[in-house]
């Protein structure tokens, strides 16, 4: 090799350690985490007005029982309207729409005659009202399930006048349905129990999920509402909030049932998608959240490396092929070593605290593959957002 090209290697080499090492350390303060209790919101003097947003397109097998479901909801009826959105649907959702509004009071439907994408839906739906009904717009995908008490809960966050986004629990209902489903679920009960309640705990700023979350809506039309076009518009809203001064906070009291992917191909398809949004959402946001001095250095950091998505997969493809290659192979075998063992601990402690059935742990073994898998559909992702290529909204598989 060249000396130049020898020396572009062990700087590459470097970097990817580097991240791996700071994604590291990152794993290992959210996993000591677990250790210390959430604390608790201040009891809500009073229960906000929220409207209910349900974003639909093509969902007319899942309608019968997300209506049963939002019948349920805890919640003074005086308080709470529904909004259902037809993104275009081609099926029979429309009709079911239409008849579930007749049958019940408070409940409206909003019919888009083209499909426009979840994002821009929803802030067309919100452009609609004739009234601007709810101090909390709060949002529930087609296959989310929630809980009596759900909404409740997650509303009574907003006492805080600080809070202007709020996610609750999502617990995959199909965990044990599929290799493909299994892996989605634990990744979820990760991201959830150990990084978004060490955030959380942490107060640096845990993110919104596109389901089971909700906006102060004065905060959602200060920040500009939802980006049209976004593949991960809860990503993006979770960067703007903190930029506009407000907070957010996870509650895994507030929880919902949903169903994940239960194919290969459903799964990577999905992670695609958010690989690239994670790729749109550092792209508008990164440098200024790292310039902005009202934000602390640790949430400056913190919101950054989250934008980042999915870099410590990149940098741990790069460090396995450049030891490959005999490059800084000793520095790069421990980052590698780190960037393995932490993901394992923090599913290890994930299930202990969540006190996960023995059908979880005797399915371990299954994260490996999927694991690499997750690593290379992030990869074509970057490839995906560096080509530009074509962006084709295609909604999540239902199992």
């Amino acid at each position: 090799m060249s000396s130049i090209f020898t020396v572009g290697l062990n700087a590459l080499a470097l970097l990817a350690l580097a991240v791996l090492l700071v994604f590291a350390a990152r794993r290992f303060v959210f996993l000591l985490t677990l250790f210390r209790p959430q604390p608790a919101s201040a009891p809500a003097p009073s229960l906000p007005p929220v409207l209910l947003l349900i974003p639909i397109r093509d969902e007319s097998a899942s309608l019968s029982a997300l209506f049963e479901s939002l019948d349920g909801l805890e919640y003074p009826g005086e308080l709470l309207q529904v909004l259902l959105v037809d993104d275009g649907s081609t099926d029979e959702s429309p009709q079911l729409m239409d008849r579930a509004v007749k049958e019940r009071s408070g409940w409206r439907v909003l019919h888009l005659p083209v499909n426009v994408g979840k994002a821009e839906a929803l802030n067309m739906a919100l452009a609609a009202e004739r009234e601007a009904f709810g101090e909390i717009v709060y949002i529930f995908d087609a296959d989310h399930r929630p809980r009596p008490d759900c909404l409740r809960v997650a509303a009574g966050a907003f006492a805080d006048p600080r809070v202007a986004g709020v996610s609750g629990r999502t617990i995959p209902g199909n965990a044990l349905a599929s290799p493909a489903a299994y892996y989605s679920a634990v990744e979820a009960l990760v991201h959830q129990l150990v990084t978004m309640r060490g955030k959380d705990i942490l107060r640096l700023g845990p993110a919104l999920l596109g389901s089971n979350n909700g906006y102060r809506r004065a905060a959602l039309t200060q920040v500009g509402g939802f980006r049209p076009g976004a593949f991960l518009e809860d990503s993006d809203l979770t960067l703007a909030l903190h930029r506009a001064g407000y907070a957010t906070r996870f509650i895994p009291q507030a929880v919902s049932t949903h169903r994940v992917p239960s194919t290969v191909r459903g799964y990577a398809r999905q992670h695609a998608r958010w690989g690239r949004g994670f790729n749109d959402v550092a792209r508008a946001h990164i440098r200024d959240v790292l310039s902005d001095s009202r934000l602390s250095i640790a949430m400056r950091i913190e919101l950054a490396l989250f934008a980042l998505g999915y870099l410590d997969r990149l940098a741990l493809l790069a460090a396995i092929l450049l030891s490959a290659l005999g490059i800084a192979r000793l520095p790069l075998l421990i980052g590698i070593g780190l960037s393995l063992i932490l993901p394992l601990a923090q599913i290890v402690g994930a299930f202990l605290f969540d006190r996960a059935p023995r059908a979880m742990w005797i399915r371990l073994p299954l994260v490996a593959p999927f694991f690499a898998l997750d690593a290379a559909t992030a990869a074509w992702a970057l490839a995906a957002t560096l080509l530009d290529l074509p962006r084709v909204w295609s909604k999540s598989e239902r199992a």
